[in-house]
């Protein structure tokens, strides 16, 4: 059985005022016209309806584009900006998912932070070598969306999670466990377009070889910015009450000494010396 692709947009101010962007990958599925061509959709959304405009620009590269400004496009647009009224004033990892019905009919269905209030959340981040600037950019934003869509479960531990976090990236098209260097056995846990991601449940000394791939991939030319996900103390202090239980319950040894955001802080100004490309650490948690 093939399973249908997911077509996943974050919402920036263009997406609530006048349409997105197709990615590559995806024009076949979605029935592109030829270059320079258009032609009408419907989109669906909660009980109501709109037409909008599939079209592929007569420029070099083609953008296949959906869009549903002008008075057609109005209930669409206002229901948007109702639905996502946070996103308006600030990137909060929201998102659109688009569901293929038939060739002419497309589902928008909103994901929003109210849809996630039992799910996993970013408590803090720390920026280091201009990293900050890249938090408009579409990968850090669908980094937020990832980790915001993962639930929090109480009675489940790292593995979960990690399971989790690898199901999410490769929903979003990341790639998975890709070699820092060809000659190197060294993989990172996410890449995509520059973007190399570490998602660190381990050892409270493991994130140092964390760092280490994103220099080398940073040195070799393949990484722009790399980002690193920990747990807050106080999740990372839940996460091994329940690897401990589980222990104790197979009779075997206790483990502990997690890594955690406030531990990555209060080491960073002993190594940021050392780091020489931007780099962001997104503290976790669950939620309030």
């Amino acid at each position: 059985m093939t399973t249908a692709p997911i077509f996943r947009h974050l919402i920036g101010k263009a997406t609530l005022e006048e349409g997105f962007t197709v990615p590559r990958s995806l024009e076949k599925w979605i029935g592109a016209p030829e270059k320079g061509h258009k032609r009408l959709i419907t989109l669906l959304f909660e009980n109501s309806s709109v037409s909008a405009t599939l079209r592929c620009l007569n420029n070099e590269r083609g953008h296949v584009q959906i869009k549903y400004e002008g008075a057609n496009g109005l209930s669409f647009r206002e229901w948007m900006r109702t639905v996502f009224s946070k996103s308006i004033s600030q990137g909060c990892g929201e998102y659109i998912e688009i569901q293929k019905i038939d060739y002419h009919t497309f589902r928008i269905t909103p994901f929003t932070q109210k849809e996630k209030a039992n799910n996993l959340v970013v408590n803090d981040w720390l920026f280091h070598k201009g990293a900050e600037k890249h938090r408009s950019n579409d990968t850090l934003s669908e980094i937020l969306a990832i980790i915001q869509s993962i639930e929090f479960v109480d009675t489940e531990g790292q593995s979960h999670y990690n399971r989790m976090f690898a199901h999410q990236f490769a929903s979003w098209a990341w790639e998975l466990e890709k070699r820092v260097v060809p000659d190197l056995g060294l993989k990172s846990d996410f890449a995509k377009e520059g973007t190399w991601v570490e998602v660190e449940f381990g050892n409270a000394r493991t994130y140092y070889q964390d760092f280490l791939k994103f220099l080398l991939a940073f040195h070799h030319g393949s990484a722009k910015i790399g980002v690193l996900v920990v747990p807050s103390e106080s999740f990372a202090r839940h996460l091994c009450n329940v690897g401990r239980l589980r222990a104790e319950a197979k009779g075997r040894a206790c483990y502990s000494g997690m890594i955690h955001f406030e531990k990555v802080r209060r080491e960073f100004r002993y190594l940021e010396f050392m780091l020489s490309m931007p780099i962001a650490i997104a503290g976790i948690g669950c939620p309030n």
